[in-house]
């Protein structure tokens, strides 16, 4: 995980146009402007007991997939967490430099 990213990466010559986006700027904008984002987003992976970040790519989990209709950071707790309301909740990030390969709990980053 970066814990900073420059606007411009000479070395690579690479621009990160979002570099200074919190992940709240990022969504605030995809959702006014309407940007497409990926279906992953949709989902929900709720489960009983916390998985471990380098489990959560393994086939056959412990958890519930459910999806959303919508990305997960539009719904409320309770359509996130379900009724009752599951323990542990997961979801998959993924703009720019904010990104995991594993879901995490809606407020981290992998």
């Amino acid at each position: 995980q970066r814990i900073s990213l420059d606007l411009w990466e000479d070395g690579k010559r690479t621009l990160n146009p979002l570099a200074g986006w919190s992940w709240s700027d990022i969504i605030a904008y995809a959702d006014a402007k309407g940007v497409p984002v990926n279906e992953g987003h949709n989902f929900a992976y709720r489960a009983q007991a916390p998985i471990e970040a380098t489990k959560r790519h393994l086939p056959n989990l412990p958890w519930e997939k459910v999806p959303l209709g919508k990305p997960f950071w539009q719904c409320t707790e309770k359509e996130l967490k379900g009724d009752p309301p599951a323990p542990i909740t997961y979801v998959f990030k993924s703009f720019g430099d904010i990104h995991t390969t594993v879901p995490v709990e809606p407020h981290e980053s992998e």
